[in-house]
């Protein structure tokens, strides 16, 4: 029988899973659910030494006699401190040596409390990585658990071996022992260049594989060509955002689309079996819905680093190459491709398709702003949009492939697009293009205050006095004094400080001066920089956006933020 304790459970059922078999253990109260778990379990070989010291030195020995990892066990307090001296060898020697050390609930920390020293912090400067469980009251606990195992223990040969910590706070010191089986998981496993990927291969070709492409610089045709390649051999769906910088064979624009399927249209016509991240930054909401397909579905996430990235709590492998590596290794390892038109894809193209309704009906505000904005953008020119909003507005819309597209998504904040935008455009030699919100024009608007205005900048404000997002999510209807203070509410205008920068300026107040100003923002050349103001109602504004998204069979009835904040206010 094993401890009932579920973070044990995970760390030693993953101890089995990396065939770490050898674990050298001393004695104490606060370690016995993990020694005893581990004892009653024919695959370990255990050596007892009491002296943890000694205990650390002799775990060395047997990593240099057996040349695989081995862990070394003990119990809380002082004893995880006389293991210093042997971590400090392992480590400039580059041996894999799994420090275990069992702790105490971290509340109890200098609290008088016995046997309580701060266990995760003496080893940081000669140890490869170091993780704390959590302790484990629900199954969010247990995710983040086996996921920080399976980070510490792949970290024991990651770009070279060395020491590594998993620190295991428990509540009880010593726990019963009921569970007749460890749980039924499986190892994330990390994969590299040189290795052979045939059967990762043929596992794609034979599942439903959605790739999610996230924002990225665009590409050359010679990699464009190879993103194709690999969706022709794969029959993966390829799903883009405008801050992708990708359309081409194989691709999909599911942003719009995203917003009005439900869960379980989704479940039933588009889930994936496989789910590849390449990338970072995605604005789709397909995300929230492969988070509640975790239990039928794998993640394989791609970076250059070899990170675990649990996105939607499955993942199952990760790939340290960059995206293009990974698309050719792929790509070169599939000699046939399936026929070119899959079933698949085609499910994905479909649903798009019917997207293609008629939007000349979308009356004047910030969403038929952003579709004339996008239908006058002269090709190759560069447009930086400013983050919430604003980037959500112009997925809906299609760019010329030509057009580059830049975004702070990095921590989707609204800070620093105006500031990124002006150095973008002062260095090149195009028109360049920023379409920004009100309140993250004003939060900025210093970014205007340097030298370094030039005439090929065309600033778009959206000025609806106030954010429009939370009469989307929220309403007045739940939260009267909505303005007040959540969407703040003001009666601002850029247009004497951007004339005072050298702008010539332009207030656009209906759809007739819409149209003038498009014609301005169109022009490839102009004498002097262009700042075009656009006064909307967010109110309106937010109900345009909700009509927008009527009448679509796969629509969910309220939108995911709306719903959350309504429970919380109806309290």
């Amino acid at each position: 029988m094993y401890s009932d304790i579920k973070s044990v459970q995970l760390l030693v059922a993953l101890l089995k899973q990396y065939s770490i078999s050898k674990v050298v253990v001393s004695p104490g109260n606060r370690n016995v659910p993990i020694v005893h778990s581990l004892e009653q379990d024919p695959f370990f070989t255990t050596y007892s030494v009491v002296d943890e010291r000694s205990a650390g030195f002799f775990g060395i020995g047997l990593i240099q006699r057996y040349r695989e990892p081995v862990a070394i066990c003990c119990t809380s307090g002082t004893a995880v401190c006389n293991y210093y001296s042997a971590i400090a060898e392992a480590y400039y020697q580059k041996l894999p040596l799994l420090v275990i050390s069992a702790d105490r609930n971290p509340y109890y920390l200098n609290q008088d409390e016995e046997q309580m020293v701060p266990q995760t912090e003496g080893f940081t400067k000669v140890t490869k990585a170091i993780v704390n469980l959590p302790m484990c009251r629900d199954t969010a606990d247990e995710r983040v658990c086996y996921r920080k195992i399976c980070e510490a223990i792949l970290e024991l040969n990651h770009h070279g071996c060395g020491p590594v910590q998993i620190n295991v706070p428990m509540e009880t010191q010593i726990s019963s022992f009921h569970t007749p089986e460890l749980p039924d998981i499986r190892a994330i496993q990390r994969h590299h260049l040189d290795e052979d990927w045939s059967a990762l291969a043929d596992m794609l070709r034979a599942h439903k594989v959605l790739v999610l492409y996230g924002q990225a610089s665009p590409l050359s045709a010679e990699d464009t060509s190879l993103v194709e390649e690999f969706a022709r051999k794969t029959g993966a769906v390829i799903a883009v955002d405008v801050l992708s910088n990708l359309q081409c064979a194989g691709t999909i624009p599911t942003f719009h689309l995203s917003r009005v399927i439900t869960e379980e249209f989704f479940i039933q016509n588009l889930k994936p079996d496989i789910v590849i991240t390449l990338n970072s930054g995605y604005i789709t909401y397909i995300r929230r819905y492969l988070k509640c397909s975790k239990a039928t579905m794998a993640h394989w996430a791609v970076n250059e680093n070899g990170n675990i990235t649990d996105t939607f709590q499955c993942i199952s492998d990760v790939f340290e190459a960059s995206p293009l590596e990974f698309m050719k290794k792929i790509a070169e390892t599939i000699v046939e491709k399936i026929p070119e038109e899959n079933d698949y894809y085609l499910t994905w193209k479909e649903q798009v398709n019917k997207l293609d309704a008629d939007t000349a009906a979308i009356p004047y505000s910030n969403l038929l702003l952003a579709r004339e904005f996008c239908g006058v953008l002269p090709k190759h020119s560069k447009l930086h949009v400013a983050n919430s909003s604003s980037v959500r507005m112009i997925a809906h819309f299609d760019l010329d492939p030509s057009v580059e597209v830049f975004c702070n998504r990095g921590t989707n904040g609204i800070d620093g697009s105006v500031s990124a935008y002006v150095a973008m455009a002062a260095t090149s030699d195009v028109p360049a293009y920023l379409l920004v919100g009100d309140l993250s024009f004003f939060y900025d608007m210093n970014a205007l205050w340097n030298n370094y205005i030039s005439p090929n900048m065309r600033i778009v404000l959206n000025n609806n006095a106030g954010a429009t997002l939370f009469h989307y999510t929220v309403g007045k209807e739940n939260v009267p004094t909505l303005n007040q203070n959540i969407a703040a509410e003001h009666n601002a205008t850029a247009k004497g400080w951007v004339e005072s920068r050298g702008f010539d300026y332009l207030a656009v107040n209906c759809e007739s001066e819409l149209k003038t100003a498009m014609d301005e923002l169109s022009k490839s050349t102009r004498d002097k920089p262009l700042f075009v103001e656009v006064f909307t109602d967010k109110e309106s504004d937010a109900c345009v956006l909700r009509k927008f998204y009527e009448g679509d069979t796969r629509k969910a009835p309220k939108d995911v933020g709306k719903a959350i904040l309504k429970s919380i206010f109806s309290r």
